[in-house]
């Protein structure tokens, strides 16, 4: 109940520090029992799963049948058939690691593993880490260690040993090539998060670390960079502003409309709404409606399964997303009126108009049809667009929300500016050129990208070529080519070295570039918002495909929300108006329904303070009290 609380002690104790009662999470869990089986497979039905999903997996890249059970799955079950991990297993893996070389990086730059004294003290220090990923805390345990060892605050460059899962399945497929299973590794893993080092490691080395083997070898996670960038400019005029997103708007919109007659019904039901799940399920539905052209019944019918599978919830079924994510490429595939802004014929007698005579419509469905890619692309396509693409963006809004319930003359503020956006559009339908009216909102939403990063990991990488980062008194530090490094938004985006003193404060107004500040509807919408310190969709060339269509649907549904209704914490998170929230885990009463961002699966939504997941896992969740804005006068 106390794992916040045992952490941060640990972070201000030293490694050295009194045995911790941990528990290891199950995907850690479920790797050792794959490498270090006790039984034959036929006996261990953990072993006889993985090496059915393995075996499903080279059917699809050779034949393109699809897999009766995604990894997102498979790790559902896993957990209830795996109860333990063998100490031996890990040191088996850290004796592999000191032998190759992997864990270089921990003697050369600062970190916990220099105050490990004995065998115990290492097994202990990588088990906390893996702790603190399951628990989604990693991110604010590694703020601590740079705190504590880094030498240079939150713009320190620490090294820490990590158990990670790499797969064969990130790799361009070859033919006849048979898919290699996730392999359970110990590394160290570099958090880069001094400025320079940061923007330049992530615009020079673009080659991703291969540890999100459930996307397969998606545009998100392959390692083949001639493989990304394929992948990347076919997919490019799927997310253009003006030539593909300002046509698709329409349906955007009337989302955000039934978004908002939605949320009436359910505030009229009970007034406290989890409005976590309620943006999750609103992002879910506008990329299945908007981007993939999905039928509404079909959208609302896989809707909270899909999200449920994604986010490793207790009341998942086994089935649902594999089954949606079926239907969804036959649909996908078949669909005859799909469109992409490259169908249009060329000459201007005919501009506005395709061969078929359809406009753009579901252009990520269109893209499929057209992109001649191996089968396991196309499908990790399908599930990042399905899994981030609502994931980030709902998250993103809940804290918006979050943020404006906890500052009631802000949250009027922007009210005013939405009353004015419709006041201004008077009575008519917003273009996507009109979007360009948001000044305040297109602020909050930028500060929120800060302060609340949905994406607080940033992005991993593997060094091309030999490289050099800042250690712990600012010198040069070389690291070996194949270094795994984790760009961490969290700690940058924290540091007031770089903000400010005012970092761990939540503010619109602060002094952001016009490199930083995310724009709709104008000539630099298309612009990834970005500076040395600021990377909240990652840094050019290898920066997130659809951000474009992120910030366009958060303005379109929080401006028809922020226009009709206003929003209060509702009473379990009353506690946690005037709270404030640092880079650290807390020094004390850290305990488990302690607010906080929940850092898991690579996206980080609200705490849920009432309830907790499988194994004491904490769950996402956020109740506001949801008020009629007709009821305030």
């Amino acid at each position: 109940m106390f794992r916040l609380q045992r952490l941060s002690s640990h972070v201000l104790a030293g490694a050295d520090s009194s045995p911790l009662n941990l528990s290891l999470c199950p995907c850690s869990a479920t790797a050792e029992v794959s490498a270090s089986p006790t039984k034959s497979s036929k006996q261990n039905p953990v072993v006889a799963l993985r090496k059915a999903f393995v075996d499903s997996v080279f059917k699809l890249q050779t034949t393109g049948e699809l897999p009766e059970m995604t990894l997102f799955e498979l790790n559902l079950l896993i957990p209830k058939l795996t109860s333990s991990f063998r100490m031996s297993t890990l040191d088996k893996l850290l004796v592999e690691a000191e032998g190759n070389g992997s864990l270089a990086a921990l003697e050369v730059l600062p970190g916990p593993w220099k105050d490990c004294k004995t065998r115990e003290d290492k097994h202990k220090l990588i088990l906390i880490d893996q702790t603190a990923w399951d628990q989604g805390v990693h991110h604010q345990l590694y703020a601590g260690y740079q705190l504590k060892y880094g030498g240079r605050g939150l713009s320190s460059n620490i090294a820490v040993p990590s158990l990670v899962a790499h797969s064969g399945a990130t790799a361009a497929p070859s033919p006849g090539r048979k898919i290699v299973p996730d392999r359970m590794r110990v590394i160290s893993r570099v958090i880069l998060s001094d400025p320079e080092d940061s923007e330049r490691i992530s615009r020079i080395h673009v080659r991703k670390e291969p540890n999100f083997g459930l996307l397969f070898d998606s545009v998100i996670s392959t390692t083949d960079n001639d493989h990304w960038k394929a992948q990347r400019d076919h997919l490019n005029e799927v997310f253009l502003p003006q030539s593909s997103l300002a046509k698709i708007l329409p349906v955007s919109l009337e989302r955000a409309k039934r978004c908002a007659d939605r949320l009436a019904e359910l505030s009229n039901a009970t007034p406290s709404v989890d409005m976590s799940d309620f943006l999750l399920h609103e992002a879910q539905a506008q990329l299945q409606l908007a981007l993939l052209g999905m039928p509404s019944d079909f959208m609302e019918a896989t809707n909270s399964d899909i999200r449920q599978t994604f986010m490793g919830h207790p009341e998942a079924t086994v089935g649902k997303l594999s089954q949606a994510m079926k239907d969804i490429m036959k649909q996908a595939r078949e669909d005859t009126t799909s469109r992409v802004p490259s169908d249009f014929l060329p000459d201007a007698d005919h501009a506005g108009e395709v061969a078929s005579g359809c406009p753009v419509r579901a252009p990520l469905s269109r893209a499929l049809q057209t992109g001649k890619l191996n089968p396991s692309t196309e499908y990790g396509n399908m599930l990042i667009i399905l899994f981030a693409g609502h994931d980030t963006t709902g998250h993103t809004m809940t804290w918006v929300l979050f943020e404006l319930s906890r500052r009631p003359e802000l949250q009027r503020a922007v009210q005013k500016e939405v009353d004015q956006f419709f006041a201004f559009l008077n009575g008519r339908d917003p273009t996507y050129q009109d979007l360009r009216k948001f000044d305040l909102l297109d602020r909050v939403i930028t500060e929120t990208l800060r302060f609340w990063p949905a994406v607080a990991n940033g992005t991993f990488r593997q060094l091309h070529f030999p490289d050099t980062v800042k250690g712990a008194n600012g010198e040069e530090v070389t690291l070996p080519k194949g270094t795994y490094t984790m760009i961490q938004n969290w700690s940058r985006h924290r540091n007031p070295e770089l903000w400010g003193p005012d970092a761990n404060s939540f503010n619109p107004h602060r002094d952001f570039s016009d490199s930083e500040l995310s724009r709709v509807g104008c000539p630099m919408a298309a612009r990834n918002p970005q500076s040395d310190r600021f990377s909240p969709f990652a840094h050019n060339p290898r920066s997130c495909l659809g951000k474009n269509f992120a910030q366009m649907e958060m303005r379109l549904i929080l401006s028809y929300l922020l226009k009709n209704f206003s929003f209060d914490l509702a009473a379990p998170y009353q506690p946690f108006k005037d709270s404030e929230f640092g880079a650290a885990l807390p020094e004390s009463s850290a305990t488990s329904n302690n607010f906080r961002g929940v850092n898991r699966g690579g996206t980080m939504g609200p705490l849920d303070v009432e309830k907790r997941g499988m194994a004491d896992r904490p769950l996402i969740a956020l109740k506001l009290d949801v008020r009629r804005r007709s009821d305030n006068a």
